[in-house]
């Protein structure tokens, strides 16, 4: 009995010490199958960035009203949702490890979400410091054009209509090329660009042939100043003010309303901003000048802000004025439309706020007030102007602006 007691007392050891190999044998061949697993997912992600297709985008969203129907910005008493709201996806496909193509597709809700192609051009850098492209591009007339419509990049919950409102212009198709010196602690770039455009604009119709441009940006990462110089001649049919005289009951003679016509015109601008991480001050001052009936005009404002965290609250001023008022003392139609209904003065204040709720994500708040309009409507809607004898404006805006 005594040695039957002691053999099954050593029988669970003898089993454990015979089992342990198998034990062990298995625990390495389930860390081969996830070393085999790990492999895979790497070279899954590996392949993945080798394709050289990389996609980003933004959004916007909000709700902007005004205490009238004067139209800034396009915002009206009867403004909606949709009328803030947009959606961009932009594509990045490497071709070489030198040459993009870039596309860049946006929705807007006040164009029933319809997508339209705003940016689609190829890149190619002989060097580091060259940059050379063709197709059709953001016109770089000011320091926030390429990012137009990138609500998260600005500070405001709309740029300055001030300097960004009289030129609608927006793209053109043509080339560019840039370069860029590196300096100890900044760095200068001059951009020549050239093409032509055909947009909507303020008035009506505008198409820019053979435009010629050049801008100079020059920064030390905390201050940045930028000058740009164009030419082009213009062709600018001011429809609108057909419009405007049809709602009188007025039919204008055909060709009446071509402000322009093969017309030279100039473009001007000079900008700089400051960035410390604290206080973002940023100001333009741009000039157009257009032969003929067309509204030579000056435009500046000027912003101030300063973060507090997630918080960037900001003041903004800005004016504009048509200077060639002497040159429009006849009439379109005489005792009925004077040619004096195309010059115009505004003057507009903002106070604002930007928070950033998370990374990528913006929260927005502005109340602009909008007076000064005792020579013209700036742009506004002209005919509501007319009809109310209005003499000021103010708009609420809450807005989101996210970037992905």
């Amino acid at each position: 009995m005594y040695l039957m007691k002691r053999l099954f007392s050593v029988a669970p050891l003898a089993l454990a010490i015979a089992a342990t190999p198998v034990m062990a044998q298995d625990t390495e061949q389930t860390l081969e199958r996830m070393q085999q697993q790990l492999n895979a997912m790497q070279q899954q992600l590996n392949s993945a960035r080798n394709t050289g297709v990389r996609f980003n985008g933004f959004f916007s969203t909000g709700y902007a009203r005004a205490s009238n129907d004067a139209g800034y910005a396009g915002i009206t008493e009867e403004s909606e949702v949709k009328d803030l709201s947009l959606f961009a996806l932009q594509g990045t496909f490497d071709v070489t490890q030198k040459s993009q193509i870039v596309m860049q597709l946006v929705g807007r809700g006040a164009d029933d979400w319809e997508p339209e192609v705003e940016w689609a051009y190829l890149s190619h850098r002989p060097t580091n410091n060259l940059q050379l492209r063709a197709g059709k591009m953001r016109i770089p007339f000011f320091m926030y054009s390429d990012s137009l419509e990138v609500g998260y990049a600005q500070p405001w919950a709309r740029p300055p209509q001030s300097v960004y409102g009289p030129i609608a212009v927006t793209s053109y198709v043509g080339a560019d090329a840039s370069y860029n010196w590196n300096f100890d602690n900044s760095s200068l770039n001059a951009n020549f660009f050239t093409g032509f455009t055909d947009e909507d604009g303020n008035s009506g119709d505008v198409q820019l042939r053979n435009i010629a441009g050049l801008n100079l940006s020059w920064t030390d990462y905390v201050w940045t100043i930028r000058g740009v110089a164009a030419t082009a001649e213009a062709d600018i049919d001011a429809t609108r003010l057909g419009a405007l005289a049809a709602q009188s009951g007025i039919t204008l003679p055909a060709g009446i309303t071509q402000l322009a016509d093969g017309d030279r015109g100039n473009f001007y601008g000079l900008g700089a901003s400051y960035d410390n991480g604290s206080w973002l001050i940023i100001g333009e001052v741009t000039r157009v000048e257009v032969d003929g009936k067309f509204a030579d005009t000056d435009s500046a404002y000027l912003s101030v802000g300063h973060r507090f965290g997630s918080w960037t609250p900001y003041v903004a001023t800005g004016w504009t004025e048509s200077k060639d008022d002497n040159e429009r003392t006849g009439a379109f139609i005489p005792g009925v439309v004077p040619e004096s209904i195309l010059n115009y003065q505004r003057n507009e204040y903002s106070v604002g706020t930007r928070w950033d709720i998370t990374p990528g994500v913006a929260i927005k708040a502005d109340i602009t007030h909008v007076r000064g309009l005792d020579k013209g409507f700036g742009n506004l809607n002209t005919a509501y102007m007319l009809e109310s004898n209005a003499s000021s404006t103010n708009v609420y805006t809450l807005k989101i602006d996210s970037a992905f």
